[in-house]
């Protein structure tokens, strides 16, 4: 065996080991909607943009946004228990950067300023040889804990309560909400 192949192989078991205990607490936070909870991971200041930056991938519509599920709290849970410190680092300054982009803060931008300088951020991420690799990062754990709440797999998804009767398929009409999973299947 490659002990290289080995090394990385225990990694994700130690990711996954780790993040099984980030994901039941991020649940049971779920059920506290009065209060910003915080892992302590980000600064002030960084929490804030984060919080800005959720609510700009992920905003409430007809169903929940990002941050009536706590997916910032979700992402500092993550970065600070599951990341290397090389990773954390990456986020870290990915959010310092965005916070002093176009030559004033973030949050002193406008609204239409702030969700145009990520789309431009998004478009860069997604693109070969990009700068912006913290973005996907976020966005991945961004859709990760929204999907993954209560209010997420329930009202954005079409759940399916287990257990129940099996069905081996379940009709789809176009424009019917995506089922829900109840496992992590991409990581």
């Amino acid at each position: 065996m490659n002990r290289r192949n080995l090394i990385k192989k225990m990694g994700v078991v130690a990711l996954y080991g780790s993040f099984l205990s980030v994901l039941s607490e991020f649940l049971v936070s779920c059920k506290a909607k009065d209060k910003i909870l915080r892992a302590g991971f980000f600064s002030d200041e960084e929490f804030v943009v984060l919080s800005q930056l959720i609510d700009i991938i992920l905003p409430r519509t007809s169903t929940p946004g990002g941050l009536d599920v706590n997916t910032p709290y979700f992402i500092d849970l993550v970065v600070r228990d599951c990341m290397s410190g090389d990773d954390q680092q990456l986020i870290k300054t990915g959010l310092q950067d965005v916070h002093k982009a176009e030559g004033q803060t973030f949050l002193s931008l406008a609204d239409d300023e702030q969700k145009q300088l990520i789309r431009n951020i998004d478009e860069n991420a997604f693109k070969e040889g990009n700068n912006d690799a913290w973005f996907r990062i976020l966005k991945k754990l961004a859709l990760i804990g929204y999907f993954t709440s209560r209010d997420g797999m329930t009202r954005a998804l079409n759940y399916v309560e287990v257990p129940g009767d099996y069905k081996a398929s379940v009709p789809y009409k176009k424009g019917d909400k995506a089922m829900a999973k109840t496992f992590l299947m991409y990581w």
